[in-house]
Formats: C-alpha cells, structure tokens, sequence
C-alpha cells in the first residue's frame, strides 16, 4: 500500500513538472517571436539613423531571441526519459542551452565594443528623438518578455534563468537608449552613442559571465553550492549502524536534481536483508534532510582499502558476501 501510495505521488509530481515546462515552453516562444520581430525594426532604424546604441541593442535583440529558443529546445530535450545510452537522462540539456546562449551573446558584446570603439574615434552625428522613440518602444517590448517568462522561486532551469538575465538586461540596455536619446536631442556631443553602448556592453558582460559560470559548474560536475561531500557523508556517519562512510561524491542531473554516491561501512555481520533496510533508512535521511532522491549506496562490512586511509577491521562478510 505504501509502495502504490508513493507511486502516485510521483505521478502526480512528474505530470505537475510537465505541466509547468508547457507553461514555459509557451511563453518563452512568444517571448522569441517579440523579440525576433522587434530586432528586425531595431536592425533597420539603427541603420537609417546610424546610432551604433540602437544597433547594438538590436544585436542584444537578436541573441536575446536565439537565447530564447535555445531555452525552449532545452526544455523539451530535458524531459525525455533516460535511455540506456543515456541513463542519467537528459536533465543537464538547459545547462548546455545556457551556456550556449551565454556564448552567442559574448559573440555580440565583442562585436559591440569593436564598433563603439571605431565610432568614438570617429562620432557621426545621431537623430536623438529616433534614437528615444525606439528605445521606448523597445522598453515595452522587453518589459512584457521579461514578464511573459515570470519568476519561479527555488530551482530553475538554466536555460531558462539565462534567457530572464538576457531580456532584463536588454530591458536596463533599454533605458541607457532612451536615456542617450535625450542627451542627443538636448544638443550633446556625438560621443554619446557610442560611450552608452560601451555601458550597455559592460552590464551585459557582467549578466553572461554569471550565467557561464553555473552553466559550467553543472557541466562539470560541480557539487551543487548547497550541499558538501563531507556534510552528506557526515550525515550518514552519524546513523545507527554505520561505521564509516568514505568515497562520497555529489554531481548536479539538472535542475534541483542531485545524485550521490558513497561506500557505507555498516557494524557488525549483516544478512542481505540487513543490508536492504539500511539502504532503505539512508535513502530516506538524504531525501528528507538534504532533498537527494537519487543514491547509489555501496554496503561494506569493511573498509574497502580503495583509496582514503581506513581504520582496519578483522570483522568477516561472511553473511554479507563479497
């Protein structure tokens, strides 16, 4: 009856968890259609009225819209069950998207500083009223996305938390425009244009690096910030029966997912059986305790001389087998 009742919660957990990817999924996709529209007017007024701001938003534009898709793919591919190629699953595909995202858009803030750089050595006058009107416009467009996609407290995907970053900076990229605008069309020097984008750059480069740094902590295996091997092995350690744990390792699967290994020296001769409830009690201490749902648990009835420097034991295994 137990085993049927966490069955269910299960169900209910995984069906609760597609539901909300659809939710995102979709406004994630009109999100990409604004943007991508909205990029395209930027591309052809940036160029009309040669503001190197106005372009330069419209690049961030246009990456923001590849982030989103890229979010949207990586939603999708992140729920596939796992297969036996893939047997962890697919769970690390919105760390891939973000990261990738992440790089198109170093692509575009490099590009940005070149030609800012190019234009402060030689200011083309700017129409500062175009300049504020498509930077306004470009406010509301922004401002719905970041919206559209909204906040979800606790775990997120990255993909996802990437694409958010991207749109509020753009949104920020957004209010340095309209600000530039006014100071052109107030009579200020040519150098205006070209120094906001440069500003522009620098906070989007400061959004791309934090989005690159989880990406690649998840990649790479990185033991998630809120957890420790050495908390978690303590932790098993300190319950009844259990001697000695060593060979703890944490490793991210996606999203709030965690998955642990460790090697448990339990007390005493243990049947198989034994060994099972043990099992059993330590799955549920890490689940409730630190959220890990997913543990492989190795039972020894001796230090296994792998590695980490053991207390010896004469105790056989016997019962417990080899």
């Amino acid at each position: 009856m137990t085993e049927n009742r966490a069955h269910v919660e299960v169900d209910h957990e995984h069906i609760h968890a597609a539901d909300h990817t659809d939710a995102s999924a979709g406004r994630l996709s009109l999100a990409a259609v604004l943007n991508v529209g909205f990029a395209v007017i930027q591309v052809v007024v940036g160029l009309a009225i040669g503001s190197v701001v106005v372009l330069a938003d419209a690049a961030h534009q246009a990456v923001d819209a590849l982030g989103l898709v890229t979010a949207v793919i990586a939603l999708r591919v992140a729920r596939r069950p796992a297969t036996d190629a893939w047997s962890f699953g697919f769970g690390k595909a919105d760390a891939l998207g973000g990261f990738v995202s992440a790089l198109l858009l170093l692509g575009s803030v490099a590009w940005i500083v070149v030609e800012s750089i190019k234009r402060l050595a030689n200011p083309e006058p700017v129409d500062g009223v175009a300049v504020i009107v498509i930077g306004v416009i470009a406010i509301v467009v922004n401002g719905g996305s970041v919206l559209l996609v909204g906040h979800r407290h606790g775990e997120e995907a990255i993909a996802v938390r990437a694409a958010r970053l991207h749109l509020i900076t753009d949104l920020l990229g957004s209010v340095i425009v309209v600000a530039s605008g006014v100071l052109l069309a107030a009579g200020g020097p040519d150098w205006i244009d070209p120094v906001a984008s440069l500003i522009l750059s620098a906070a989007v480069l400061w959004t791309t690096w934090q989005i690159l740094a989880s990406a690649t902590a998840i990649l790479l295996d990185r033991t998630p910030p809120r957890l420790s091997a050495h908390d978690v092995g303590a932790l098993l350690e300190a319950q009844p029966g259990i001697e000695r744990v060593h060979h703890v390792h944490l490793r991210p699967l996606g999203g709030s997912r965690v998955s642990v290994t460790a090697h448990v020296v339990v007390d005493g001769e243990r049947s198989v059986h034994d060994t099972q409830e043990v099992v059993d009690e330590l799955r549920q201490v890490l689940a409730s305790e630190r959220s890990i749902t997913h543990s492989t648990l190795q039972i020894e009835c001796h230090p296994c001389g792998d590695g980490d420097v053991v207390a010896s034991r004469d105790s056989s295994c016997d019962t417990l087998g080899s």
